[in-house]
């Protein structure tokens, strides 16, 4: 499962006709990537194939979603707190961080990248985990195909089920200390690396990396004044 052009409402938005059926699936589906593709310890993944790790992840991530101990509203920050736990296990946000920045990546210093991955992958979880506790009402997943592309590498295909729709999504994951990590997902044409590094291109060509990093911060701070 997963979920992610010309647009910018605000930052790390998005708007367009085309781009707001995607954003849907990315509420719904790319939310469940970064947060519903967890669960799996690295003992029990070393051994699987790609594939065979993505499932077991989204299945056990459904798990934590649709405990009934999570149905009370007050019992709600602690299923995400819980969803935000396996999701830094299981995805690889360096890699993604690294990549949605391209070549700015080598402006920021060695500290400032690790900050800025931490911040990002934050604002990611708080924004991305609420939404899938909003939105998650029993969708499908069809888990289709591999393909491995060299030893460390694959690309896993999958097919959502969304009301009377059938959304392929593509997955890209990697291999870390033998478990298998998402770091790209794309959905109707559009990747995430892709959607998010337009997004930061024009801002990076006006802010220097500690400016970025404390725009995420604040970011992250309305979304927990909003909570």
């Amino acid at each position: 499962m997963s979920l992610y052009q010309t647009y910018v409402i605000s930052f790390i938005h998005l708007s367009d006709d085309r781009n707001r059926v995607f954003l849907d699936v990315i509420m719904g589906f790319r939310t469940f990537l970064f947060g519903l593709i967890v669960m799996a310890a690295p003992s029990l993944v070393f051994a699987l194939e790609p594939l065979e790790a993505v499932q077991l992840n989204v299945e056990n991530g459904i798990r934590v979603l649709e405990d009934p101990q999570y149905q009370d509203d007050s019992r709600r920050p602690e299923q995400q707190e819980l969803l935000w736990e396996i999701m830094q296990q299981t995805y690889d946000f360096r890699e993604f961080s690294r990549r949605v920045l391209g070549s700015h990546w080598y402006k920021f210093s060695t500290r400032q990248r690790d900050e800025f991955v931490k911040i990002f992958s934050e604002f990611l979880g708080k924004f991305y985990l609420g939404k899938l506790q909003d939105r998650y009402n029993g969708q499908k997943i069809s888990f289709l195909s591999q393909q491995m592309v060299g030893s460390s590498r694959a690309v896993v295909e999958i097919e959502v089920s969304w009301k009377k729709l059938k959304i392929p999504l593509t997955l890209r994951v990697t291999n870390r200390s033998g478990q298998w990590k998402v770091y790209d997902l794309s959905a109707l044409g559009i990747n995430a690396v892709s959607n998010y590094r337009a997004q930061f291109k024009s801002i990076l060509r006006k802010e220097t990396p500690r400016q970025i990093i404390a725009r995420l911060k604040k970011k992250i701070a309305d979304l927990d004044g909003k909570s």
